[in-house]
């Protein structure tokens, strides 16, 4: 599937990069940010789904997206003590969402490696147009409003077409793509260790390929859809491992 970023350009992801004084690689943040996109949108015209939309969330106080109504109680928490969403604070929220917001309904555990936040925070900073980088102020609603938020665009709408052919199924590097996949982001709801009462898990004896592409592709009840975030490679590299012998929740 063909995906494209309009109007993020090399030259200013280098510049907003330098502002903020952090050796980051705001494309890479983009792949990174595939992680989120399940439950968090960011472009113009994004609105809330699961979770609050990222934009201008720099600047912006915790729990203040007016348009959410699904904030935890540790979010309103936080709000009510004026938690201000900046480098900083977003950088320990990333590192460990629990820790940093007690009670929060978040179910990702967090990025792993110093890297990885800072190049995601280099390119989710790009959607916060009215906030000046290292400054640690609240951004005003009417700022925020003024500001122009770069567009995202993620899915050309062209049709898919998986393979499910038993070459494929049983494919190593299709396997070993939804392996990596699963452990990264499946499991943190769906695995043994999941967090409690998020997602059942999954019974792969019962599930045909068409099916498991289907929800995994569109979603299902509180389930988001992945079709935006997966590449059909990725997503067909779930189907694979999920009913292959190596699944392990």
């Amino acid at each position: 599937m063909k995906r494209t970023l309009q109007g993020l350009f090399a030259a200013t992801l280098f510049g907003l990069m330098c502002q903020q004084g952090m050796a980051a690689n705001a494309i890479k943040g983009a792949e990174i940010f595939k992680q989120c996109a399940a439950c968090h949108t960011m472009g113009a015209g994004a609105e809330p789904t699961i979770g609050p939309t990222l934009n201008h969330v720099f600047g912006r106080v915790a729990g203040g997206e007016s348009a959410f109504r699904g904030y935890s109680e540790g979010m309103k928490a936080k709000g009510a003590e004026n938690h201000i969403w900046h480098e900083k604070t977003l950088y320990k929220f990333l590192a460990n969402p629990a820790k940093r917001v007690p009670g929060t309904i978040m179910a990702f555990p967090g990025l792993k490696t110093e890297k990885e936040i800072k190049d995601l925070l280099a390119y989710m900073i790009q959607f916060s147009p009215a906030y000046k980088p290292k400054s640690r102020k609240a951004v005003t609603p009417e700022a925020m409003a003024a500001a122009t938020v770069p567009e995202m665009v993620m899915d050309d709408g062209t049709p898919e077409e998986p393979d499910f052919s038993d070459e494929n199924m049983a494919s190593a590097e299709a396997i070993g793509t939804g392996e990596v996949l699963w452990a990264k982001q499946c499991r943190h709801c769906h695995g043994n260790s999941a967090y409690p009462g998020k997602a059942p898990k999954l019974k792969p004896a019962r599930y045909t390929p068409d099916f498991t592409f289907d929800r995994i592709t569109n979603g299902f009840r509180k389930m988001p859809a992945w079709k935006s975030v997966f590449s059909l490679e990725e997503r067909t590299g779930l189907v694979a491992y999920i009913l292959s012998d190596q699944f392990s929740p």
